[in-house]
């Protein structure tokens, strides 16, 4: 791949029926779950603001910016479609939903790849060909790797072939759930723990074959006019020929469902998607500084899904490239600690020749002193530790002890 592909972004074959209203099933036959939502919100975002760059290996093992490469530019502006933004976290909600996530490959004449558009996984069946390799069957029309980048979600649902949603894999989990929102839905519908009882008069005929007619007739003006928050404040007027009463049913209910419902959305979220639960609940929060939760979260949820990411994007790159590129996340962004501590680290590495000043200074999102904040210092106390180093030292020490013993003879003389 050549520097100057860079420049021919705009010859691209855009993948069939993208004009098509993109679908959104549901995960659930009722309704998508909260807490689902929420660990799907909180980690596609997450990854898709962490910069994703190509480095080239240098021969001292360290690492460089491939700026040369047509793969950096790429990632940078991954979609005509969409920003980079919003490419990154959509195609990530897509993996952690349907536990795959598929892009089509825009190639510029010379063939290489200068762009994605990403495909509705709903629409893409997977199978093996003759030769074992994966064919994409999408709107009537087989596809090879050739033509789509396939990322499946890593874990046991994998079959080799394609990946397991977690939504599917852990589908009990959150349908206990979805049944507990469902119960406490209608444990408020029916006004469980305080109910207005409308005793009607002798005007209102009661007959079993009536009493359908009846609620018919008088429960919409019941509720209108009675019940319900738009009529708190208001005074009450019951209905002719009838009496209202309340009948209270204490109960401890609320107490124990949120104590079950905790205990459910916490499964959900370390169980299914490997997140501290306090990430998305801060009244159960058990950490004591944002650093340390944003660090339980990096090292379990976020850095081994983005490293998978990294890789098969890595499978973009020629064999021999492989051992020259390299394509990582960015995963210091995410370690926020407090100032204070940010400072006294800060200032640390500055003493120690680590940073210069306009280092020190870029971090803290401040701008440069200039040249002069382009020197490192070092503490004057140090030395290298070398043989001669220490040979000298030893003699110095020597030679002190030596005077002080010869003073100690004067003074006894």
């Amino acid at each position: 791949m050549s520097i100057f592909d860079i420049f021919r972004r705009k010859e691209r074959a855009f993948f069939p029926n993208t004009t098509e209203r993109v679908s959104t099933p549901l995960l659930f036959s009722a309704e998508k779950n909260p807490t689902v939502e929420a660990c799907v919100d909180k980690i596609s975002k997450t990854i898709a603001k962490l910069p994703l760059r190509v480095y080239e290996k240098n021969s001292d093992g360290s690492l460089k910016l491939a700026k040369t490469h047509s793969l950096y530019y790429t990632l940078e502006d991954p979609s005509q479609d969409e920003t980079p933004t919003l490419f990154y976290a959509t195609f990530v909600r897509y993996l952690l939903i349907k536990g795959n996530a598929f892009l089509y490959k825009l190639k510029n004449s010379s063939g290489n790849v200068v762009g994605y558009s990403i495909v509705d996984p709903y629409k893409v069946k997977v199978e093996r060909g003759d030769n074992f390799r994966k064919m994409y069957y999408i709107s009537g029309k087989y596809y090879t790797d050739n033509d789509i980048l396939h990322i499946p979600l890593p874990g046991p649902g994998y079959n080799g072939t394609v990946g397991m949603s977690p939504c599917d894999e852990y589908r009990d989990i959150i349908d206990i759930d979805n049944k507990l929102l469902n119960y406490v839905a209608n444990y408020f519908d029916n006004s469980i723990g305080s109910r207005v009882v409308l005793n009607l008069g002798s005007t209102y005929p009661t007959r079993k074959a009536n009493m359908d007619q009846l609620y018919a007739e008088i429960l919409p003006v019941f509720n209108k006019f009675v019940v319900g928050a738009q009529n708190a404040g208001k005074p009450m007027i019951g209905l002719p020929d009838s009496t209202l009463s309340k009948i209270d049913q204490p109960s401890n209910v609320q107490a124990q469902l949120k104590t079950l419902m905790d205990m459910v959305e916490r499964q959900i979220a370390q169980t299914v998607f490997s997140m501290p639960y306090e990430l998305i609940n801060t009244e159960a929060s058990k950490y004591d500084s944002l650093e340390t939760k944003m660090n339980d979260f990096l090292a379990s949820c976020i850095e081994p899904l983005g490293n998978h990411i990294c890789e098969t994007f890595m499978t973009e790159l020629s064999p021999s490239e492989r051992t020259r590129y390299q394509v990582v996340y960015e995963y210091k962004n995410l370690l926020t600690t407090n100032t204070k501590d940010t400072v006294d680290y800060l200032t640390k590495e500055f003493q120690s020749g680590a940073l210069t000043m306009n280092e020190v200074r870029k971090k803290l999102g401040m701008e440069s002193m200039g040249e002069a904040g382009d020197v490192h210092f070092i503490p004057s106390n140090l030395m290298p530790l070398t043989k001669e180093n220490i040979d000298a030292y030893m003699a110095k020490n020597k030679l002190a002890l030596e005077q002080a013993h010869n003073q100690a003879g004067d003074d006894k003389s």
